[in-house]
């Protein structure tokens, strides 16, 4: 039996299952500090935006992929 761990809904997927939300906290743990790195070393605004762009990209690309695979 497949385990549905996200319920999709129109364009945003939401975790329905305690994975879901692990894997969704994951996401967040890990962004966390990577943004307060990049503030923190940051020279501009415009720079920060930047570089956080590329850390969520990628971030969000993964979690996404699970979420459409286990929906």
């Amino acid at each position: 039996m497949k385990q549905i761990w996200f319920k999709k809904l129109g364009w945003i997927y939401l975790p329905n299952h305690p994975v879901g939300v692990i894997i969704t906290l994951m996401a967040i743990v890990f962004l966390v500090p990577v943004y307060m790195a990049i503030v923190r070393n940051g020279h501009s605004v415009s720079d920060d935006l930047y570089q956080m762009f590329v850390y969520t990209t990628c971030t969000m690309f993964w979690w996404k992929w699970v979420a459409e695979k286990t929906s």
